[in-house]
């Protein structure tokens, strides 16, 4: 795996953030959530299931009758799958604002039901800074278009939305993402990862990246970034709590200079699977934090909850977007966290994340 000589700094980086309603200083965003969706469409996951009754719960909305099936079958629920009522969404996101929350970076791509006008709602409704991004998910959910497209014509594509606002429009993206990588890593994908290089070179914008379900995953994406010219310290490997349990794997993934993500708090039972590796629950995630701080790396260190289906939200039994403030904060504390890495982890690393020049769309 390619080492950067260069590790995150700890000095706050000024700069802009693009956000859905104009742009803001790093140093107002407070906490922030670096990875989730709010308003998203993953209809193609959809699976038909084959059971009579089971076909019933599929096409129905979730409800009590059939969410504790949901929770074990959320791909053969449609309802669960899409996250569209905004009115609804907005009282979500008010159980975050009024924890303590500032921003919540939506990395929603357009392939996957980006909902610019209702992102919009949101932030004005809450009062919070809502981030969105310009990026390509999952081999499956690529157009006919982007998949006809070269690498370069796909970044200039990105860097545009950055750069002069999404698809033409006045809402400039602050991040290139959900990169989606799926294990083996696809040829359209690899593709669109070179294309993402290139945006960020262009723009400065950092990329997160959806890493294939296994633990060689990260390394080989990164080895990949670093060959087209990645700067890899503006560079997110997310969903590390599902993609690498050894801490050893961990740190040398960490030694690359990309940020660390760990996004799937609250997502702590049986009910997903996420390819090879048991998905941890949150004392265990706190647990590999901690260990990774003790190495030096709390610098690179991102949380988040990545809900895009409806049983993770609050309204349907789930843990909701308050959660790390409510519930998984307190425990880091007890488990020796300083408020220090605390900050670096909430306020100030994400900040850096989503830091631009200010002369990016000038």
């Amino acid at each position: 795996m390619a080492e950067s000589a260069t590790v995150a700094s700890t000095v706050e980086v000024e700069g802009i953030v693009h956000t859905v309603t104009g742009d803001v200083a790093t140093s107002e965003l407070g906490v922030v959530l670096p990875h989730e969706h709010v308003l998203i469409d993953l209809g193609r996951f959809f699976e038909e299931p084959t059971d009579p009754l089971e076909k019933e719960y599929a096409n129905t909305d979730v409800s009590l009758e059939n969410l504790g099936w949901v929770r074990f079958h959320h791909r053969q629920s449609r309802d669960n799958l899409v996250l569209s009522d905004v009115q609804s969404q907005i009282e979500e996101l008010r159980r975050f604002k009024r924890a303590g929350g500032g921003t919540v970076v939506e990395l929603t791509p357009a392939c996957a039901g980006q909902d610019l006008s209702g992102l919009v709602a949101l932030a004005e409704a809450t009062d919070l800074h809502v981030v969105a991004s310009t990026g390509i998910y999952l081999d499956e959910f690529q157009s006919e278009m982007t998949r006809s497209m070269s690498s370069q014509q796909i970044g200039e594509r990105m860097a545009r939305d950055i750069i002069d606002g999404i698809d033409g429009g006045e809402i400039r993206a602050g991040i290139i993402g959900e990169m989606g990588c799926s294990w083996p890593l696809t040829m359209n994908e690899e593709k669109a990862l070179c294309g993402a290089v290139f945006a960020q070179l262009a723009t400065g914008a950092s990329i997160s990246i959806h890493p294939g379900r296994h633990p060689d995953a990260p390394g080989l994406l990164l080895d990949l970034l670093s060959s087209a010219g990645a700067q890899l310290d503006r560079v997110v490997i997310g969903h590390l709590d599902r993609t690498i349990p050894e801490h050893d794997e961990l740190v040398a993934v960490g030694r690359s200079g990309c940020f660390l993500e760990f996004d799937l708090f609250g997502q702590e039972s049986s009910h997903v699977r996420y390819g090879p590796v048991d998905l941890p629950n949150d004392k265990t995630r706190i647990e590999r934090i901690a260990a990774l701080i003790d190495e030096g790396f709390e610098d690179q260190i991102l949380i988040s909850h990545d809900i895009a289906v409806k049983k993770w939200l609050f309204h349907y039994g789930g843990h909701g977007y308050d959660h790390i403030l409510e519930r998984v904060v307190p425990r880091m504390k007890e488990h020796g966290i300083s408020d220090q890495a605390l900050h670096k982890m909430l306020v100030s690393n994400p900040a850096r994340l989503l830091a631009l020049p200010t002369s990016v769309g000038h």
